[in-house]
């Protein structure tokens, strides 16, 4: 074995570099969270401009959620609060079935009838998706420039 050389080497200072790592991530993280805040907000406050407003208080039950990391990815809840889950799904669909089974479509009433269009929608069904929708590029656009920055 005489004539062989060894080598070695150290690293130093790789403490500090996991521990800047680790400040990156929980910088993303707290970045990622109030982005996608800000964004539910703005899609829950365009729904509230597009639910309609002939019964019960709907625009008032549109919420959104905390921000929640799974295994497969990071999410955020919007929607309506339980309580009124069931009226949301009806007036969001636009249609309810009876007990004996009929279809029965709704119409907008007068209320809703009066409220203005907003980003190129009419108050009433789909309040929810529409204002998804007209959010989708807005959505895109900021996911993007916070996962790319």
């Amino acid at each position: 074995m005489a004539g062989r050389k060894i080598f070695s080497f150290e690293l130093e200072g790789l403490g500090s570099i996991l521990n800047r790592l680790d400040e990156l991530e929980k910088e993303i993280d707290q970045r990622l969270d109030e982005t996608l805040t800000r964004l539910a907000l703005k899609v829950i406050a365009d729904a509230k401009r597009l639910a309609p407003i002939d019964e019960g208080d709907l625009e008032a039950a549109l919420i959104v959620g905390e921000v929640k990391r799974t295994i497969a990815g990071i999410y955020i809840d919007i929607g309506t609060s339980p309580e009124v889950d069931d009226y949301a799904v009806v007036q969001h669909e636009g249609f309810r079935k009876t007990k004996a089974g009929k279809l029965v479509v709704l119409t907008p009433g007068e209320k809703t009838r009066s409220k203005p269009a907003h980003g190129g929608y009419m108050p009433g069904k789909k309040y929810l998706e529409n204002a998804l929708k007209m959010n989708e590029k807005l959505i895109l656009e900021e996911l993007s420039k916070l996962l790319e920055g």
